[in-house]
């Protein structure tokens, strides 16, 4: 078992530098969690049949396939969520998102949000799985990522799904008196769709790109939302690296106040927030 690993490990260093994770992730996959336990009790043995889709899936990552989409899990904030082509991949960066929304609607009973352009689903899972008494609905626009969020809200009663686009006035009309909107948009601009890693290449361009500078979201959601919130709810979005000042600036020049940011765990700017 040792030298399949190693062999795994190897073959996979040509194209990431986490190449033991990498490893040990598709070895679970094929044979399990308990893989090691049953290695060190002596009583493992691949079948070919085992052995022959493990290297079919590692062929399907050097060929620049991301690893969650051949898993076809992936976990965020604690929970196990299906992910495949046509839906944006979960990122810890977005955590920071989920903990600014239960941060503030901390103090409010049976909060109801919003969460806008949801994708796969993580942000209001996660919202959920601690804020149980929360009544949420989930906007998602393309059918697959839909499909995706469907499944993945299955498990909790309080998650509405919408598949609707969130930049269409009249589906903004549709609510009221919402306690946050979180979004976590598409917010990449021309140039850095241009220069994306290979393997960010695969998901869904729809999920990645905000419009020629990256703000066409954190233009319209803004505005067209406004109306959704109770007074004294929030808005929170998370942002690219260098867009905290232009989120800001577009917050308040649509009448929001109380403007403030979070970072993530690496220090970086992760997600502006604003009150009605």
């Amino acid at each position: 078992m040792v030298s399949l690993a190693k062999r795994l490990e190897e073959r996979l260093s040509a194209i990431t530098e986490d190449s033991r994770f990498e490893a040990n992730v598709l070895l679970e996959t094929v044979f399990g969690r308990d893989y090691r336990l049953s290695a060190i009790k002596g009583g493992f043995e691949p079948k070919k049949e085992q052995l022959e889709r493990l290297w079919q899936l590692a062929e399907r990552r050097m060929s620049g396939e991301p690893l969650q989409y051949i898993v076809g899990e992936w976990e965020f904030y604690g929970i196990d969520l299906k992910v495949a082509p046509g839906v944006l991949i979960p990122r810890q960066d977005t955590e920071t998102l989920v903990e600014l929304s239960l941060e503030l609607i901390k103090n409010i009973p049976e909060p109801k949000l919003a969460d806008l352009c949801a994708g796969s689903g993580c942000i209001c899972a996660a919202i959920f799985s601690k804020r149980p008494d929360a009544k949420i609905f989930a906007v998602e626009l393309y059918p697959k990522a839909y499909e995706i969020l469907c499944e993945n809200i299955s498990r909790f009663g309080g998650i509405t799904p919408v598949c609707a686009d969130v930049t269409d006035k009249k589906i903004a009309e549709r609510f009221s008196g919402l306690d946050l909107l979180v979004s976590n948009p598409p917010y990449l601009n021309a140039e850095e769709m241009k220069n994306l890693q290979p393997e960010v290449q695969k998901e869904p361009e729809t999920a990645l790109f905000g419009g020629e500078d990256g703000l066409d979201f954190y233009r319209a959601i803004p505005n067209l939302w406004r109306g959704s919130l109770k007074d004294g709810g929030h808005i929170a979005f998370e942002i690219g690296a260098a867009q905290k000042n232009d989120v800001c600036r577009l917050l308040g020049a649509s009448g929001y106040k109380d403007i403030s940011f979070k970072t993530d765990a690496a220090g970086k700017d992760r997600a502006v927030y604003a009150k009605k």
